[in-house]
Protein backbone atom coordinates (compact mmCIF):
# COMPACT_ATOMS: atom_id res chain seq x y z
CA UNK A 1 0.00 0.00 0.00
CA UNK A 2 1.30 3.08 -0.91
CA UNK A 3 2.04 5.96 1.74
CA UNK A 4 -1.14 7.88 -0.73
CA UNK A 5 -3.72 5.11 -0.22
CA UNK A 6 -2.60 4.47 3.30
CA UNK A 7 -3.65 7.80 3.77
CA UNK A 8 -6.67 8.27 1.62
CA UNK A 9 -7.94 4.70 3.76
CA UNK A 10 -7.40 6.53 7.41
CA UNK A 11 -9.24 9.04 5.99
CA UNK A 12 -12.12 6.92 4.96
CA UNK A 13 -11.83 4.98 8.21
CA UNK A 14 -11.80 8.12 10.45
CA UNK A 15 -15.42 9.33 8.59
CA UNK A 16 -16.88 6.19 9.06
CA UNK A 17 -16.30 5.89 12.14
CA UNK A 18 -17.21 9.84 12.69
CA UNK A 19 -21.08 8.55 11.49
CA UNK A 20 -21.02 5.60 13.41
CA UNK A 21 -19.57 2.79 11.51
CA UNK A 22 -17.56 1.70 13.92
CA UNK A 23 -17.42 -1.81 12.12
CA UNK A 24 -16.22 -0.88 8.38
CA UNK A 25 -13.87 1.82 10.18
CA UNK A 26 -12.04 -1.37 12.29
CA UNK A 27 -12.17 -3.30 9.31
CA UNK A 28 -10.35 -0.27 7.30
CA UNK A 29 -7.76 -0.28 10.32
CA UNK A 30 -7.30 -3.68 10.64
CA UNK A 31 -6.43 -3.99 6.97
CA UNK A 32 -3.85 -0.86 7.42
CA UNK A 33 -2.33 -2.23 10.63
CA UNK A 34 -1.93 -5.61 9.13
CA UNK A 35 -0.04 -4.56 6.14
CA UNK A 36 3.54 -3.73 6.93
CA UNK A 37 3.97 -1.59 4.27
CA UNK A 38 1.60 0.71 5.01
CA UNK A 39 3.16 4.01 6.15
CA UNK A 40 0.01 4.46 8.71
CA UNK A 41 0.20 1.12 10.36
CA UNK A 42 1.01 2.29 14.18
CA UNK A 43 -1.79 4.65 13.90
CA UNK A 44 -4.12 2.20 12.36
CA UNK A 45 -3.19 -0.46 15.08
CA UNK A 46 -4.27 2.18 17.71
CA UNK A 47 -7.33 3.45 16.10
CA UNK A 48 -8.03 -0.36 15.92
CA UNK A 49 -7.51 -0.60 19.53
CA UNK A 50 -9.75 1.77 20.27
CA UNK A 51 -12.40 1.20 17.80
CA UNK A 52 -12.65 -2.34 19.34
CA UNK A 53 -12.59 -1.38 22.83
CA UNK A 54 -15.02 0.71 22.31
CA UNK A 55 -17.38 -1.73 19.93
CA UNK A 56 -16.58 -4.56 22.77
CA UNK A 57 -17.64 -2.18 25.73
CA UNK A 58 -20.74 -1.07 24.15
CA UNK A 59 -21.77 -4.89 23.21
CA UNK A 60 -21.51 -5.89 26.70
CA UNK A 61 -23.59 -2.44 28.02
CA UNK A 62 -26.06 -3.72 25.44
CA UNK A 63 -25.96 -7.93 27.02
CA UNK A 64 -24.50 -9.27 23.84
CA UNK A 65 -21.06 -10.56 25.16
CA UNK A 66 -20.79 -12.91 22.10
CA UNK A 67 -20.70 -9.95 19.83
CA UNK A 68 -17.76 -8.52 22.30
CA UNK A 69 -16.30 -11.41 22.24
CA UNK A 70 -15.85 -11.86 18.32
CA UNK A 71 -15.33 -8.20 17.85
CA UNK A 72 -11.98 -8.46 20.20
CA UNK A 73 -11.00 -12.03 19.51
CA UNK A 74 -11.01 -9.99 15.74
CA UNK A 75 -8.79 -7.01 16.52
CA UNK A 76 -6.07 -9.29 18.55
CA UNK A 77 -5.99 -11.30 15.48
CA UNK A 78 -3.84 -8.30 14.36
CA UNK A 79 -0.43 -8.71 15.26
CA UNK A 80 0.21 -5.40 15.44
CA UNK A 81 -2.75 -4.23 17.54
CA UNK A 82 -2.00 -1.89 20.12
CA UNK A 83 -2.77 -2.16 23.73
CA UNK A 84 -3.52 -6.07 23.41
CA UNK A 85 -3.33 -6.58 27.01
CA UNK A 86 -6.44 -3.94 27.71
CA UNK A 87 -7.76 -5.78 24.82
CA UNK A 88 -7.69 -9.51 26.39
CA UNK A 89 -8.90 -8.07 29.51
CA UNK A 90 -12.47 -7.24 28.30
CA UNK A 91 -12.30 -10.51 26.09
CA UNK A 92 -11.71 -12.26 29.87
CA UNK A 93 -15.03 -9.93 30.34
CA UNK A 94 -16.82 -11.53 27.79
CA UNK A 95 -15.98 -14.72 28.69
CA UNK A 96 -17.52 -14.19 32.52
CA UNK A 97 -20.65 -12.62 30.72
CA UNK A 98 -20.76 -15.99 29.07
CA UNK A 99 -19.74 -18.27 31.53
CA UNK A 100 -22.56 -16.41 33.74
CA UNK A 101 -25.31 -16.97 31.32
CA UNK A 102 -24.24 -20.56 30.79
CA UNK A 103 -24.10 -21.18 34.54
CA UNK A 104 -27.88 -19.43 35.15
CA UNK A 105 -28.89 -21.75 31.85
CA UNK A 106 -27.88 -24.65 33.89
CA UNK A 107 -29.76 -23.85 37.07
CA UNK A 108 -32.18 -25.78 38.17
CA UNK A 109 -35.90 -24.73 36.27
CA UNK A 110 -32.80 -22.52 34.69
CA UNK A 111 -34.32 -23.77 30.94
CA UNK A 112 -31.34 -25.92 30.86
CA UNK A 113 -33.21 -29.60 31.67
CA UNK A 114 -33.73 -31.32 34.89
CA UNK A 115 -29.72 -32.06 36.03
CA UNK A 116 -29.12 -33.64 39.03
CA UNK A 117 -28.58 -32.02 42.77
CA UNK A 118 -25.07 -32.01 42.20
CA UNK A 119 -25.37 -30.58 38.74
CA UNK A 120 -27.56 -27.34 40.06
CA UNK A 121 -25.63 -26.91 43.23
CA UNK A 122 -21.92 -26.89 41.21
CA UNK A 123 -24.02 -24.30 38.38
CA UNK A 124 -25.75 -22.58 41.87
CA UNK A 125 -21.80 -21.82 43.04
CA UNK A 126 -19.98 -21.44 39.58
CA UNK A 127 -22.98 -18.41 39.16
CA UNK A 128 -23.08 -17.17 42.63
CA UNK A 129 -19.28 -16.64 42.98
CA UNK A 130 -18.76 -15.74 38.88
CA UNK A 131 -21.31 -12.72 39.37
CA UNK A 132 -19.39 -10.51 42.09
CA UNK A 133 -16.63 -10.31 40.06
CA UNK A 134 -18.70 -8.67 37.48
CA UNK A 135 -19.54 -5.99 40.35
CA UNK A 136 -22.92 -7.92 40.81
CA UNK A 137 -22.85 -8.65 44.38
CA UNK A 138 -27.05 -8.13 44.85
CA UNK A 139 -26.99 -10.74 42.06
CA UNK A 140 -24.89 -13.37 43.84
CA UNK A 141 -26.60 -13.10 46.98
CA UNK A 142 -29.68 -13.97 45.29
CA UNK A 143 -28.51 -17.04 43.59
CA UNK A 144 -27.35 -18.28 46.99
CA UNK A 145 -30.72 -17.51 48.52
CA UNK A 146 -32.27 -19.36 45.87
CA UNK A 147 -30.26 -22.19 46.26
CA UNK A 148 -30.25 -22.73 50.12
CA UNK A 149 -34.40 -22.40 49.32
CA UNK A 150 -34.42 -24.92 46.68
CA UNK A 151 -37.69 -27.30 47.23
CA UNK A 152 -35.06 -30.14 46.43
CA UNK A 153 -33.62 -31.17 49.73
CA UNK A 154 -30.26 -32.52 48.47
CA UNK A 155 -29.39 -29.79 46.61
CA UNK A 156 -30.50 -27.01 49.28
CA UNK A 157 -27.66 -29.36 51.65
CA UNK A 158 -25.22 -29.33 49.00
CA UNK A 159 -25.68 -25.42 47.80
CA UNK A 160 -25.16 -24.96 51.65
CA UNK A 161 -21.85 -27.15 51.94
CA UNK A 162 -20.32 -25.45 48.69
CA UNK A 163 -21.58 -21.70 50.29
CA UNK A 164 -19.70 -22.68 53.41
CA UNK A 165 -16.30 -24.09 51.85
CA UNK A 166 -13.28 -21.76 51.77
CA UNK A 167 -11.78 -21.37 48.42
CA UNK A 168 -9.62 -18.42 48.87
CA UNK A 169 -6.23 -19.75 47.99
CA UNK A 170 -3.29 -20.03 50.51
CA UNK A 171 -1.34 -17.28 49.87
CA UNK A 172 1.87 -16.45 51.77
CA UNK A 173 3.03 -12.77 52.24
CA UNK A 174 6.64 -12.62 53.06
CA UNK A 175 8.66 -9.13 53.82
CA UNK A 176 11.70 -9.26 51.26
Amino acid sequence: MTAIDSERRMGEARRLAEHGDLEAAAAILAEIAADESAADREEAALGLSVLAERMAERALEEGDPERAADVLRAALAVESVADRARLRVLLGIAHLELACREFAGALPDGGGGEGDAETGALAIELLARTLPLRGRDADAAAVWRYGLGHPDPELAAQVRLRLGRDVRPMVEVGED
